[in-house]
């Protein structure tokens, strides 16, 4: 019994070790992304934008500082705090939806209004965010793969709510949700002219990569893929499929051209 209680409080520092150090990842790609045009946007010399936006960034990046912070109190052995926290949390992420919708739906309007049209090609804007295609077709993929992001964080954190006394499901899917709201920031470190562009290989893998090292570390430690980790990761990928499919489409189009 004694052996059996060990080995469980070691597997669950270890577990509690991993989430910690995974969250303190997702929080330094967010930093990293969102430095040049928000944090530090004075020394990159970066174009003004309207205060909405610096409040939805300021959302968001709340939403990792929480995440990191929740992940500490568990692996410091303190999960009283973390449960007091825990409807603070959930009602931060409504701000997280309402904010990243409030963003995603004001930016075709913001955009014309600056004098880009619908048909530009996206290399006369920026060359680092697209070249062959239209502001439109951008601007949809751009649109609705954050309405699907938005929607599985916001369904992957009510589970993760409903499972909160289920420590192995609850961390796996705030995990997942967390991962599927990191596009922005991922979006602005893939213009480094290295890594090729919003439109290039570097968003869908690294943010395959950071779903597959759940995947790994399920597998190293359970010999098994959790199933939490299973349906939530699959529930992000199919999203992400059908919002791209979604954005191409004639409706996906036309729903973009009404949000100017």
């Amino acid at each position: 019994m004694d052996k059996l209680a060990s080995s469980t409080s070691n597997q669950n520092s270890h577990e509690n070790r991993f989430f910690l150090i995974y969250s303190f990842l997702l929080l330094t790609i967010v930093i990293i992304g969102f430095t040049p045009s928000l944090f530090l946007r004075v020394a990159f010399d970066t174009p003004s934008i309207p205060f909405y936006l610096h409040l939805h960034g300021a959302i968001l990046t709340g939403w990792f500082v929480i995440l990191v912070a929740q992940a500490w109190l568990i692996r410091s052995q303190n999960p009283a705090l973390h449960r007091k926290l825990g409807p603070f949390a959930a009602g931060y992420g409504l701000l997280v939806v309402i904010g990243s919708l409030m963003a995603t739906l004001n930016v075709v309007s913001r955009d014309l209004g600056q004098g880009i049209t619908l048909d530009v090609d996206m290399a006369e804007i920026d060359p680092a965010l697209g070249s062959g295609i239209s502001y439109l077709t951008f601007i949809s993929g751009v649109v609705w793969a954050n309405i699907v992001s938005v929607s599985t964080f916001a369904i992957l954190l009510c589970s993760a709510v409903i499972y909160r006394k289920r420590s192995d499901l609850h961390k796996r899917l705030i995990l997942v949700a967390t991962v599927s709201i990191l596009g922005p920031a991922l979006a602005r470190i893939s213009r480094l002219e290295t890594l090729g562009g919003e439109q290039g290989p570097f968003i869908p893998l690294a943010l395959l990569t950071l779903l597959a090292t759940i995947i790994v570390y399920d597998l190293i430690t359970l010999s098994k893929i959790h199933r939490a980790s299973m349906v939530a990761i699959t529930l992000a990928i199919a999203l992400s499929l059908l919002g791209t499919m979604v954005a191409g489409s004639e409706f996906g189009l036309e729903f973009v051209r009404n949000l100017a």
